[in-house]
């Protein structure tokens, strides 16, 4: 009788774990989105975010003719905040697009490592992108990043499934997906590089005509939106020198300044590309996940040689990163037991950082610090914002307050970015003309924003 129990019972476990294995893109997108939600609007909006919410404020016209113009880069994501600002304008409604970017990123993640290393890589894939603390500090901006690395993974989703399901009308979704990459973010179009290696390494493929045609057309399209942007990076100033240690310390955020996600994403990596150099038939896998990796630092470094590059764009390497610690379900799965360890152990590891980054001092509070301007300002002072370029961030929390560019009357207010007291006093000097102005006390609002009070002697 418990013999027939047992019949009966297994083909009931095993519907049981195909419907978990189905379901289980969605946990990890829900995990995402929790991570990305927690306390999402509580922190004061930044500089850099302030200036993409300033250019997508306004008509929908007005949002479209300043991206032609001004901020071709940024298309992508000034469309989703402008939809986002159809809900609201407070942080939390504007940020919120990030976290269900990288949200789905981390969900689609789960299906493509499962294409490519099967149920259990694909599901460590997957929690090794949600978990992962620099994309999660990503989510929880109001910046391009997190469109970028979903940009990414879909455009990898579609390029395997149509390696794997052929067919024309998969190619033309995979030529789509590659040309509009530069939309989500201009970095996400450098893994078309990775992409076009994976194919060389598949040369054995029937199809690989089309699969050539598709990469080729669909670059030739990203290409010519690389240009449009680029032409608009000529003017822009850099916003910081780009050197090896700058680059370094990106690559690290990349894996979420985690020791255990990085030994384990150079352990897959090392392990794909073992069979990258041989005649394996997976040696194609290698090459993508490696290219995925390599490809935006290769080409941030080639970029920074003539243009102004944002070196926090890095984080695109984490879908490459996310994989890479999947290929390591691989390499321990046949020693029972190993894989569910170290699973925990990158649980255990990541959760520790994603505390430790979420829990770090603001770097600018203008939230405070408008609200410091508007109590003690006097009817006959003025307020300076420096840089320039930080007006925007001021202007989110007090729209009502005018400001000037040089000091005027009894006494005037400078909100200033710098790094310490002295980088902010000589920032300053330009705009407020000593000795008619003295300083006469200076607070600190984060760790890069001062405000001063000058006045008259």
């Amino acid at each position: 009788m418990n013999e027939g129990s047992d019949v009966t019972r297994a083909p009931v476990e095993r519907a049981r774990w195909a419907v978990a294995w189905q379901l289980a893109p969605l946990g990890v997108a829900v995990g995402s989105l929790a991570l990305g939600a927690i306390a999402l609007g509580s922190r004061a909006i930044t500089t850099d975010e302030a200036a993409s919410i300033a250019r997508a404020d306004g008509q929908l016209g007005d949002v479209l003719t300043t991206i032609v113009n001004d901020a071709p880069g940024e298309a992508g994501s000034l469309l989703v905040l402008r939809l986002a600002m159809t809900v609201g304008n407070d942080e939390l409604a504007l940020r919120a697009p990030s976290a269900i970017a990288v949200a789905l990123a981390a969900g689609l993640m789960v299906v493509l490592g499962t294409m490519l290393l099967g149920r259990v890589g694909g599901l460590v894939a997957g929690v090794a992108l949600a978990a992962n603390a620099g994309v999660v500090v990503a989510s929880r901006e109001a910046r391009p990043y997190a469109l970028g690395i979903l940009g990414i993974v879909i455009a990898t989703l579609l390029l395997v499934e149509a390696l794997e399901r052929g067919g024309g009308w998969w190619w033309v979704l995979y030529a789509l997906a590659a040309a509009t990459l530069p939309l989500y973010h201009p970095l996400a179009a450098s893994v078309l590089a990775a992409h076009g290696a994976a194919l060389i390494a598949r040369r054995d493929r029937a199809d690989l005509r089309t699969a050539g045609i598709s990469l080729l057309a669909g670059t030739v399209f990203a290409t010519g939106l690389l240009i449009w942007m680029a032409a608009d990076r000529f003017s822009a100033s850099a916003p910081e020198d780009l050197d090896l240690t700058s680059l370094g310390r990106e690559i690290v955020a990349a894996g979420g300044w985690n020791p255990a996600l990085g030994a384990a994403a150079v352990a897959g990596i090392v392990f794909l590309l073992r069979d990258a150099q041989s005649d394996s038939p997976g040696r194609w896998i290698g090459v993508l996940v490696s290219g995925l990796i390599a490809a935006p630092p290769i080409v941030t470094l080639l970029t920074a040689v003539g243009l102004p590059v944002h070196a926090g764009a890095l984080v695109l390497c984490a879908p490459g990163v996310a994989l890479a610690v999947g290929a390591v379900v691989l390499l321990l799965s046949p020693t029972r037991g190993l894989v569910a360890a170290g699973l925990a152990i990158l649980l255990i590891a990541s959760g520790t950082t994603i505390v430790v980054q979420l829990r770090q001092p603001v770097s600018e509070d203008w939230r405070a610090l408008a609200a410091a301007v508007k109590s003690v300002k006097g009817p006959n002072e003025t307020v300076i914002v420096l840089p320039g370029g930080s007006r925007a961030a001021l202007a989110y929390y007090a729209p009502y307050l005018p400001t000037l560019r040089f000091a005027r009357g009894d006494g005037v207010w400078v909100a200033v970015r710098a790094e310490t007291a002295e980088e902010a006093i000589a920032a300053s000097r330009p705009s407020v003309t000593t000795p008619r102005y003295a300083l006469l006390r200076q607070f600190k609002y984060g760790d890069e924003l001062r405000l001063q009070h000058w006045v008259r002697p």
